[in-house]
């Protein structure tokens, strides 16, 4: 049997040539990536400054968009706060109600959920309707500054 060696210059060159392809590659690889990094996604946080900054203002509003099994087990005690469930897959309650419960969509909504999951799925429905200042507050448990 012949080994790489007895093949000649060709075959020794060919992984050297596969590495370069793959580098060659690799810039628009990067840039891609780069991009998808800096997109927002629904789990997105805003920061405690930024939901501090107004929560407090005219109208605001707190939405917990956690199930009604979560609700009983455990609530924001800190302030009133409005409910509506949404699941990332499913947030047609929130779509279909949303005007009625929230009908200012200039006003800020913190949205709240048991990790930001679900939160971010909300912010994107209600951002979609119009609502123009809708931050996700993140889990129950990071609320912890209100």
């Amino acid at each position: 049997p012949r080994t790489s060696e007895d093949r000649g210059p060709r075959t020794r060159l060919l992984p050297a040539f596969i590495t370069l392809l793959h580098l060659i590659s690799l810039p628009p690889i990067i840039l891609f990536s780069q991009e998808i990094r800096d997109k927002p996604t629904m789990a997105s946080f805003s920061t405690p400054d930024q939901v501090k900054a107004v929560v407090d203002e005219p109208g605001a509003v707190i939405l917990d968009v956690r199930t009604e099994d979560e609700l009983k087990e455990e609530q924001l005690t800190s302030r009133p706060f409005h409910h509506m469930s949404c699941h990332v897959e499913d947030c047609s309650e929130l779509m279909a109600k949303a005007e009625q419960l929230l009908p200012d969509k200039n006003a800020p909504v913190v949205i709240f959920c048991r990790s930001g999951r679900r939160a971010g799925k909300a912010k994107e429905v209600l951002e979609q309707k119009g609502y123009t200042k809708v931050l996700n507050a993140g889990g129950l448990k990071d609320l912890t500054y209100l």
